[in-house]
């Protein structure tokens, strides 16, 4: 029991962190990003090949990966939602579904890459028991780095200028407009911030599932499990969503089979839409009619 509980709340904690970047790029755009699994793919295997090329510890793939995501963000603002968005967020968000595919199938073609997934190195450290549960490193790991990525932003976001300025843009457009704040700026560093998230769960969890192949789109469908579940509105939520579908899953797995588990947790978003649409912990007046 105790052993897929912990093997729940590792992969949901990418879910949690996909999550989370859906709500942050969704609160500064209103624009839901479909790529968003995608990106998380790319993200795993630019760490893979900075590891793997240079030699270097996985450590620094990791902090290469979350700074080319983050540019990857910012350019996938400027050079796409931007543009599609003029003519609405209808527009931008389709435009989204087609980055979907061009990931999908342009990393393929990256030599190194190609379409079957690639298991990165892990992070050092001895595995533990905890209570008769086998307890991996990199199940450590995972979750210890998802609480310094919440942390790390928590900080940014209340406890610096450029956060409260970018959270300002995001709520008030025009208020923060007429206060000086670029709003197009902080909505091209949400973006950032959104992928270069998706980067950072890519790779911490990329040695346990594997990075590459066509596993994105499934991963982002999670995301949105995950948000709908904790709250799309909060960003606790969706972390905590993202938890809880990691460990229904894991449990499902192990009493219905994975042919049976995908559709319970699928189900488990419309539930959730029909009876709580403001998530568990979402504020019942975030939904509107």
């Amino acid at each position: 029991m105790l052993q897929l509980l912990i093997a729940g709340l590792t992969v949901g904690s990418e879910y949690g962190l996909i999550a989370l970047g859906i709500h942050i790029i969704l609160r500064a755009t209103r624009v839901v990003s479909f790529a968003h699994g995608e990106f998380a793919i790319v993200g795993g295997l630019i760490a893979y090949s900075i590891v793997e090329s240079l030699h270097v510890p996985v450590g620094i793939g990791l902090a290469g990966a979350v700074l080319a995501g983050f540019a990857l963000g910012v350019a996938f603002e400027r050079l796409v939602l931007r543009p599609a968005g003029r003519g609405g967020e209808t527009g931008a968000t389709i435009a989204t579904i087609g980055a979907v595919f061009v990931l999908l199938y342009g990393h393929a073609l990256v030599p190194g890459w190609g379409s079957e997934p690639h298991a990165p190195a892990a992070f050092p450290g001895s595995s533990i028991t905890v209570a008769s549960a086998f307890v991996p490193a990199q199940s450590v790991w995972v979750v210890v780095l998802l609480l310094i990525a919440l942390g790390a932003l928590w900080l940014f976001f209340e406890r610096t200028y450029y956060g409260k300025a970018i959270l300002a843009a995001a709520d008030n457009p025009l208020g923060a407009r007429l206060i000086g704040i670029d709003v197009r700026s902080a909505r091209a560093i949400s973006v950032g911030l959104g992928i270069a998230l998706a980067a950072y769960a890519g790779t911490i969890i990329g040695p346990i599932t594997l990075v590459g192949g066509a596993g994105g789109f499934a991963l982002t469908i999670k995301g949105f499990v995950a948000a709908i579940v904790g709250g799309l509105e909060s960003p606790a939520g969706c972390v905590a969503g993202g938890l809880l579908v990691g460990v229904l899953e894991s449990f499902a797995t192990l009493r219905f089979g994975n042919d049976a588990a995908e559709p319970i947790v699928y189900s488990l978003l419309l539930a959730m839409l029909l009876l709580r649409p403001q998530g568990l912990f979402g504020r019942r007046e975030a939904v509107r009619d």
